[in-house]
């Protein structure tokens, strides 16, 4: 059975990978080092920021930052405990991998810590404009489904990894935004007038 969704998640993984094109290869590349979103992590500051007093503010940030630690601190430890080759590390499938700028990544690809990391902030994000609109909500995750199809795009995870990250950063977003939220009620109050 484990053999048997393997074989699933390789062929799936070179099928992705192999849909390449020139322009594409430039604009994954720079999709997954993340720093290209910066306005809109400006974009989502400001917003926040009129809609919270200093002190919610201050806790929200402060357990963004936890969930995004959590995360990639999860992703790195089951790295090392699960040494599951990357695609490009893997002597097997490695020669058929689409890779952009030379880039493999680091030996090990279980599981990802983009996909964790993305999608905790996406999460996250979600929960804490929970008074916008849906469409304003939901464009945290297009950013973490982005962010996460170009890192088999690059030819560096499974479509397994990018899951398994997928929720592990949605629990850790989920469980650190509930925390955020009781200590706001319990320690700051409710008051939600902007600064």
């Amino acid at each position: 059975m484990i053999e048997k969704l393997e074989q699933i998640d390789r062929s799936l993984f070179l099928w992705l990978n192999g849909k390449h094109a020139p322009a594409l290869d430039v604009c994954m590349y720079y999709v997954s080092a993340i720093f290209i979103f910066t306005p809109l992590f400006i974009w989502w500051f400001y917003e926040a920021y009129k809609l919270m007093n200093a002190r919610k503010l201050f806790v929200m940030i402060v357990m963004m930052g936890l969930v995004i630690v959590l995360a990639d601190q999860s992703s790195n430890r089951v790295k090392h405990a699960v040494q599951r080759y990357r695609p490009t590390h893997n002597i097997e499938i490695g020669p058929q991998v689409h890779i952009v700028n030379g880039y493999k990544g680091g030996q090990y690809g279980f599981f990802s810590g983009h996909a964790a990391n993305t999608f905790g902030i996406a999460m996250f994000v979600y929960l804490m404009f929970k008074g916008k609109k849906r469409i304003f909500r939901m464009i945290p995750f297009i950013w973490a489904i982005l962010t996460s199809y170009s890192r088999i795009y690059l030819g560096v995870h499974y479509p397994s990894d990018i899951f398994v990250g997928m929720c592990t950063g949605l629990l850790w977003g989920f469980l650190m935004y509930r925390l955020a939220d009781w200590l706001t009620v319990k320690y700051v109050g409710n008051d939600e007038s902007a600064n």
